[in-house]
């Protein structure tokens, strides 16, 4: 069977195959042909903060820069011309910087 993976466009009746199938395997309803996909109501987009549970990213941002503070603290004990003490502030402050800016991972707020 040839298809997208080959780069010979599919026919016109096995993409509505497909959409059938995908339609059907997924529980959507509606008729594939028309392009649109049928929504349920119990699964709408979750709004942007809902189900923050308030502080997620400042937490996460402390623990990532006591991590990464520590780590730059002991890289910083093992290399000459460096002070540990500057290295781990330096590490912890860019560590929690990063965190506030970039935000949690999704299994951290899981």
């Amino acid at each position: 069977m040839l298809g997208v993976g080959h780069n010979v466009p599919m026919a016109e009746d096995e993409i509505e195959r497909l959409l059938r199938e995908v339609a059907g395997n997924t529980g959507q309803s509606g008729s594939a042909g028309s392009g649109e996909v049928a929504k349920s109501p119990d699964r709408s987009p979750a709004k942007a903060g809902e189900g923050d549970k308030g502080g997620g990213r400042l937490a996460f941002a402390a623990i990532s820069a006591a991590g990464f503070g520590a780590a730059a603290w002991f890289v910083g004990l093992m290399l000459p011309f460096t002070s540990a003490v500057s290295a781990g502030i330096g590490g912890a402050v860019a560590a929690f910087l990063t965190a506030m800016v970039a935000g949690p991972p999704r299994w951290f707020s899981s």
